[in-house]
């Protein structure tokens, strides 16, 4: 784009930008019952993400709670890409950040081929490990599904500001593990001290940050059965705060039940009894017996309805 087509571009995008004018002030208050500072508030931060708003005009929605959703949901989203990326350290030639988020990850480590920057659902042959995590990798290494380990490491991009270089660094808690995983752009293992001479960096940048209980929190309602396996295997007990994702993935309720918390989980039955196998599994080893609510779907897979009606001698 030239010179003159960018001025003309930017001209336009202000020109439709809406205004804090008094009728557009008066038309938000008539229209969603808001006061004057909230109208004024409302016109400033549409504007900020109206670009990406699938309703283009702040007068187009239907009720104040409609409005503030959307503007809400791109707001957040871009939170999770900007406060993601923490920049730690920058020069002429480098800037260094601190990765804390999956969406950050995926937008500065675009063009690699680290599978925690891949931008995709599902894995080429729809399956995933044994946590059931798929797609991309970020929270697997963020979070240290490896329990055995347990060292949760700090995620560090390197970006060349002068060529298309770039380096994941993983950094492990002090004491444990120095350096988990070290890799350039092609996934390709590097050395730290390649890194540190080449951009004149000090080895210092690149300190271990332990993960926030918030962090933790979100990572999780992404993946169900990460919070169950830090459930059984860290907390040994329940993690109310968890629950709520994790009774939506009908495998890990039926598991953290039967493992956490050792006896019915009523609130997650309607999400268990939805999968046949699980909701036999949670008939034989949580309830112990018939489970009436539950035979409906039990009933959708032959066999183990017939396995179900010997069990309980229906």
């Amino acid at each position: 784009m030239n010179t003159d087509c960018k001025l003309i571009w930017e001209s336009y995008e202000l020109l439709t930008e809406l205004t804090v004018s008094k009728a557009n002030v008066q038309r938000l208050i008539t229209k969603y019952g808001v006061d004057e500072p909230a109208a004024r508030s409302l016109i400033n931060r549409f504007n900020e993400v109206e670009g990406t708003l699938a309703k283009k005009g702040i007068f187009t929605y239907d009720s104040i709670e409609e409005l503030e959703a959307a503007i809400g949901a791109v707001t957040t989203e871009r939170e999770k890409t900007t406060k993601g990326a923490i920049n730690v350290f920058e020069s002429d030639e480098v800037k260094v950040l601190l990765i804390r988020t999956k969406e950050a990850s995926i937008k500065n480590g675009r063009g690699t081929h680290w599978c925690i920057s891949y931008d995709g659902e599902d894995d080429e042959d729809g399956g995933g490990d044994e946590h059931g995590v798929v797609g991309n990798q970020f929270y697997r290494y963020f979070l240290s599904i490896d329990l055995i380990k347990s060292n949760e490491p700090s995620i560090y991009f390197v970006i060349s500001k002068t060529n298309d270089e770039k380096f994941s660094i993983l950094k492990n808690k002090d004491g444990s593990y120095d350096y988990e995983e070290i890799r350039d752009k092609n996934n390709q293992k590097v050395k730290l001290q390649y890194i540190i001479s080449k951009y004149n960096l000090q080895k210092s940048i690149f300190k271990y940050v332990p993960i926030t209980p918030q962090e933790r929190l979100r990572a999780t309602v992404e993946i169900p059965r990460l919070a169950l396996a830090y459930a059984i295997d860290v907390i040994k007990g329940r993690w109310p705060e968890a629950e709520p994702c994790i009774m939506k993935d009908s495998d890990a309720a039926g598991a953290y039940a039967l493992d956490v918390i050792k006896g019915r989980w009523r609130e997650a039955e309607p999400y268990i009894m939805k999968n046949p196998e699980v909701a036999m599994e949670y008939a034989k080893d949580v309830i112990k017996g018939r489970w009436r609510e539950a035979e409906p779907y039990i009933k959708k897979d032959p066999d183990l309805w017939y396995y179900y009606i010997d069990k309980f001698n229906l």
